[in-house]
């Protein structure tokens, strides 16, 4: 009997863009982004939430979720635990990869066999699997094991096909909760971003072109969630850093002005005294 050919394969993996396993902090997020290919979370340890399509979809242990080519996502700890997760990127085609969209899958013990099998291939094709998010290059498969990257395709083709039979997807969450809840979400990973570029002088154009998402939106997010706006918030941020480089009077007000990104160390002042009652060198007498 002939092998199917390509085109008659149901699912037919044509390469791997990225395979990581990451051991990620309680803090751990990251900004929106979308690619030309599939993606699939499993989240080994820890709960995650991750978020496609204005929907939230609450990870834990032992679950995963795929996320179809231009599908814009990102994932957000609970901060509660560290988390572990396995992200593998893939082209392939065939109409059964329509099942993934939309959906999250509880792993049974049989699907959790053969991701294992995976990765432990996937040591074997690539020496040592990446861990950093920041890492985009190529797959290197020049130093592969024989016939491991051929079996990486046939784990997870298994693996695939295997979801399918189970049918073991998780429920999705109502429209209002998911809303609610994306709201949130999206606002505390903004509020990550800014405390990460504290010092760049960041503004709401450049936060609704990282976040994929309109002004009216994004001041909406902010008023329902924090009760302020994108920017009240992100000032707030810098003159609590402002205060705290103060204390430790390790740097000038200049310095600390060009630090915080300020186009002026009068501006600085200016910002500072409007939120804090006093000028940052009226601030620095007062703690000494």
């Amino acid at each position: 009997m002939e092998l199917l050919s390509k085109k008659e394969n149901e699912i037919f993996i044509e390469n791997f863009n990225n395979i990581y396993y990451f051991e990620f902090s309680k803090d751990f997020f990251h900004e929106p982004e979308s690619h030309n290919y599939w993606e699939m979370v499993y989240v080994d340890n820890g709960n995650v939430n991750a978020i496609a399509n204005d929907v939230v979809y609450p990870l834990s242990q032992g679950q995963a979720i795929f996320h179809q080519p231009m599908e814009t996502h990102s994932h957000i700890s609970d901060k509660r635990v560290a988390n572990n997760m396995l992200v593998v990127s893939f082209s392939a085609y065939g109409n059964a990869m329509e099942y993934f969209k939309g959906k999250t899958f509880t792993l049974d013990k049989n699907s959790k066999t053969i991701l294992k099998l995976f990765l432990q291939e996937a040591k074997n094709a690539l020496g040592d699997i990446p861990n950093d998010y920041q890492n985009h290059l190529p797959l290197d498969f020049s130093k592969a094991q024989f016939g491991s990257v051929q079996l990486l395709n046939c784990h997870f083709t298994e693996f695939l096909i295997k979801l399918i039979r189970s049918g073991n997807t998780l429920a999705n969450l109502t429209e209002k909760q998911s809303r609610n809840d994306v709201k949130n979400s999206m606002c505390e990973i903004m509020c990550e971003y800014m405390k990460r570029n504290v010092n760049s002088n960041l503004s709401i154009k450049e936060l609704c072109s990282n976040f994929s998402i309109g002004k009216t939106q994004l001041c909406k997010i902010f008023k329902e969630s924090l009760s302020q706006s994108p920017m009240d918030y992100f000032t707030a941020l810098k003159n609590e850093e402002a205060k705290k480089l103060l204390r430790e009077k390790n740097y000038s007000i200049s310095q600390i002005s060009d630090m915080l990104g300020y186009s002026s160390i009068h501006n600085f002042s200016r910002a500072f005294k409007k939120a804090v009652g006093m000028s940052p060198t009226a601030y620095t007498k007062s703690i000494l």
